[in-house]
């Protein structure tokens, strides 16, 4: 007999191969458009978690990323092959061991997403509840994050209102406008909640596609060109809204799935470890916490520039803020972001690593490190190392 609490799951319509190959498709397309990100023939050191990794050599860092793209286009034609499932799994997941600003948000996603797969064979109901579960997270954390004034400065004034609608003053009875930015964390943490419900998942997913739409034209190449590696990924989220909350018919099957031990991993990795990133405990970009400001950077001071020629096109000598007191100044994520087209993972743990390869590399440049979180206080971070 069939507890309401652990029903079994009605079938599901859900094109379940087209989501995986999609999958492969926009993940391709992010890899290439970050190349640099895959290799050590770059200028931004690599990052990873254990200091014995720093050996491997740099044919390795190449073959892994020339494999992955190999799978990539093969998944993309047979994408319920397991064998090849497995082993870009493995090659993925080798490949981000050696480098953790590799763990981009797309990166952890399209991972899980081929994990499902793989434990989940010849099981849509399974893959497309997994789904669910890992979008609608994916909003309800994101819309948490946001909610702060750094987003609400940054994102909303900055970059939507001065940057895209060119609004460069906002007059002073209009701060009604500056707190409408609060509305959109709002709309999309109640989205993602929505994604649960039948009566309300159609209505939510309209609406995150509607949103992502946006994101497409103000960041896009017809917007403000702003931090293209995400592009693809938004057209995924696209795709993925469509075909399992519109096009497609699939259910939360209450909670059963908690019962099946091998996607375990994938309910405490999406739905229960972020909530620990308030506290301190679990990292950003693992908990969705993107495009919310309130992600720790990192500057670097240089007094003496002829010491680290090699970095001479990532360094401005401009110092209008004052922030190194008229010495030169280096911005990581602006210099990732140049570099390998994707910013650098925002874990403080990661700045020390940086720091160490800086004074290894470049003794002689007297250096500055501040690590901070917004606002950016010049003199006053406690941060500053």
């Amino acid at each position: 007999m069939e507890s309401g609490l652990y029903k079994k799951q009605a079938p599901t319509t859900i094109d379940v191969p087209l989501l995986l190959s999609l999958t492969c498709i926009f993940w391709l397309i992010a890899k290439v458009a970050s190349y640099k990100l895959w290799v050590t023939e770059r200028a931004f050191p690599t990052a990873p978690p254990f200091s014995f990794l720093y050996t491997i050599p740099s044919i390795v860092h190449w073959l892994l990323v020339l494999l992955s793209i190999s799978l990539l286009l093969v998944l993309i034609i047979k994408p319920i092959n397991k064998t090849f499932q497995v082993c870009l799994f493995v090659t993925e997941l080798s490949s981000c061991l050696l480098d953790q600003n590799r763990w981009q948000p797309w990166e952890y996603l399209y991972l899980f997403v081929l994990l499902i797969f793989i434990l989940n064979k010849n099981k849509p109901s399974i893959i497309a509840t997994c789904f669910i579960i890992i979008l609608a997270t994916i909003y309800f954390y994101s819309g948490l994050h946001k909610f702060n004034e750094g987003f609400v400065n940054n994102v909303w004034e900055t970059l939507f209102l001065k940057r895209y609608l060119k609004i460069h003053a906002l007059p002073h009875q209009s701060h009604w406008l500056h707190f409408t930015g609060f509305i959109l964390p709002v709309i999309e943490c109640l989205a993602g909640i929505c994604l649960l419900f039948t009566k309300t998942k159609k209505i939510a997913a309209v609406t995150l596609i509607t949103m992502h739409f946006i994101i497409l034209i103000v960041i896009g190449p017809l917007g403000i060109h702003y931090n293209k590696i995400v592009w693809p990924w938004n057209v995924a989220m696209i795709f993925y809204l469509y075909l399992i909350f519109i096009k497609g018919e699939s259910n939360l099957p209450g909670l059963f799935i908690l019962m099946d031990m091998r996607n375990k991993v994938m309910l405490a990795c999406w739905a229960i470890l972020p909530a620990f990133n308030f506290i301190g405990l679990w990292d950003n970009y693992l908990s969705w916490n993107i495009y919310s400001s309130s992600l720790p950077n990192m500057l670097v001071c240089i007094k003496d520039t002829s010491t680290a020629n090699a970095l001479g096109s990532f360094v401005n000598n401009n110092d209008p803020q004052k922030i190194c007191n008229g010495n030169a100044l280096l911005n990581i994520q602006k210099w990732a972001m140049k570099e390998m087209s994707v910013p650098p993972y925002p874990e403080e743990r990661v700045y020390e690593k940086l720091k160490k390869h800086w004074t290894k590399n470049f003794p002689l440049s007297n250096a500055t490190f501040i690590i901070y979180y917004y606002p950016f206080k010049p003199g006053l971070s406690p941060y500053e190392k």
